[in-house]
């Protein structure tokens, strides 16, 4: 099946002329996101570059992949460089509440205003505020070369990355708002800020949506796509996954499925011609550990030995 762009550049995956990578994968749940992510992880991860994989689907899947327990603690696949890490929303919501409340301590000493802002941050956005702030932390962070996110089914993602423009309304409604408190407030706001002018930045920032070659997926996808675009936040490429391989073309049974599938990757192509629009084929068993991982990325990454530094 001759499709043009059936796989992945690998420019698009490493960073360039000494910039840093943050690689997004969004699309619906049950497209396989987690394993496309942990297969472009571990190829960058393979070529030498210091590689860090966040999640945050609260199942946390890709532990499954790589057979790991996977927590809000960084941990290292051993013998490689990547490193694995979930966005624990309990875990999250302690710290950034920790967080604030010691640093209020710290600079004002005083107990009430302490209380008060414990008070505060009790309220139902907290916890998704605090999600974003860890989110925030790992695509400002400087310590990785590249950092993919197995990121959370399509609407959650969305949520997320305008949660900016959202808390700023937020802060501007507030009835009582102490000198504190706004301080605070508008250091976060300035973080978040500077994280969307990051995955605005096509230079350093890779947004891949994952779909199945169905109209369903597929016009889910195209709705998304929409929405980050209203954000200044483009998509450059395309993965449709699980697509039958080509000797199903013969079979009585799956020869009509294949057909169509092929009928909606060439749509998608001639509709986003400005983008990479890459095929991955149907695995006969699960993408689990290490070396299927590898084996993978020969399948859906171009050239995957020959990239250069």
């Amino acid at each position: 099946m001759r499709l043009g762009f059936e796989k992945l550049p690998a420019h698009l995956l490493l960073p360039q002329d000494g910039t840093r990578r943050r690689i997004f994968l969004a699309g619906k749940g049950g497209v396989g996101k987690t394993t496309l992510a942990s297969t472009i992880a571990m190829y960058a991860a393979d070529q030498g570059f210091k590689t860090l994989l966040v999640t945050t689907d609260p199942a946390a899947h890709i532990g499954n992949v790589f057979g790991e327990t996977v927590t809000s603690v960084l941990r290292r696949i051993s013998g490689s460089n990547l490193w694995l890490v979930r966005i624990d929303p309990k875990a999250a919501f302690e710290a950034y509440r920790q967080q604030v409340l010691d640093s209020l301590g710290q600079q004002f000493g005083d107990k009430e205003t302490v209380e008060r802002v414990g008070e505060e941050l009790n309220s139902p956005c907290t916890e998704e505020v605090a999600v974003f702030q860890e989110f925030l932390d790992y695509v400002l962070s400087d310590e990785f070369e590249v950092t993919v996110f197995d990121t959370a089914p399509t609407g959650h993602t969305i949520r997320l990355l305008q949660l900016s423009w959202d808390y700023e309304e937020e802060l501007e409604l507030k009835d009582a708002f102490t000198s504190e408190t706004a301080a605070l407030d508008h250091v976060q706001l300035d973080r978040m800020h500077a994280a969307i002018r990051t995955l605005q930045d096509k230079q350093e920032t890779v947004m891949f949506f994952v779909t199945l070659p169905e109209s369903t997926p597929i016009a889910e996808m195209e709705r998304a796509m929409t929405d980050l675009e209203r954000t200044n936040i483009f998509t450059q490429g395309i993965i449709v996954n699980q697509v039958l391989p080509e000797e199903a073309s013969t079979s009585r049974l799956f020869g009509k499925r294949l057909e169509l599938q092929t009928g909606h990757i060439r749509e998608l192509m001639v509709k986003n011609q400005g983008r990479t629009v890459a095929v991955a084929a149907l695995q006969d068993d699960e993408i689990i550990g290490v070396e299927p991982l590898k084996q993978f990325a020969v399948q859906v990454i171009e050239n995957p030995k020959e990239a250069v530094r």
